[in-house]
């Protein structure tokens, strides 16, 4: 009776080999039997099925890093989009800035790429603070001594991606 049992809540095609704790769990909520947990748990390792199919996982796993920031301003991104079709305002770039914790966006739009920092200083941080760690791409204009100076009399964190894409 008991092959029976196992056969049907772990072999057949309803149960669909499912692992131990869900095999026990559902025999257990109809039947019972001394040392059951142990038998089931005897079954499911014995089964070839199982065995040839199973995934095998690495036992120690690296900690998953965190990477959305803990705090308001902690992390934010700053990037250039254009050249665009030029505006009635003469602009043609959009300076884009967005704070990784709130997903919070500011797009201000500028007419050469080299006002990026005066953009930056006065459109970001004199309106809404300083962040305290801020990722752009390597564009020349993020790697500029002016916009490298403004960060550090900031006391801004800066960090270079290769591959800059924001979190949407």
């Amino acid at each position: 009776m008991k092959k029976k049992i196992l056969y049907e809540f772990h072999d057949s095609p309803v149960c669909a080999h499912t692992g131990m704790n869900k095999t026990y769990r559902a025999i257990k909520s109809q039947y019972s039997w001394p040392s059951m947990r142990r038998e089931v748990e005897e079954y499911v390792k014995q089964c070839r099925s199982c065995q040839i199919n199973k995934m095998l996982t690495p036992k120690h796993k690296a900690p998953m890093e965190m990477t959305t920031a803990e705090n308001p301003f902690d992390k934010c991104y700053l990037d250039i989009v254009g050249p665009l079709t030029v505006t009635q305002g003469n602009n043609k770039h959009i300076l884009t800035f967005q704070d990784d914790l709130r997903k919070y966006v500011v797009a201000v739009p500028i007419g050469q790429q080299d006002a990026e920092t005066v953009a930056f200083v006065v459109n970001i941080v004199l309106k809404y603070g300083t962040p305290r760690n801020l990722q752009t791409d390597q564009g020349a204009n993020f790697v500029s001594d002016v916009f490298r100076n403004t960060c550090k009399t900031l006391k801004i964190k800066k960090i270079q991606s290769t591959a800059f894409h924001p979190e949407s």
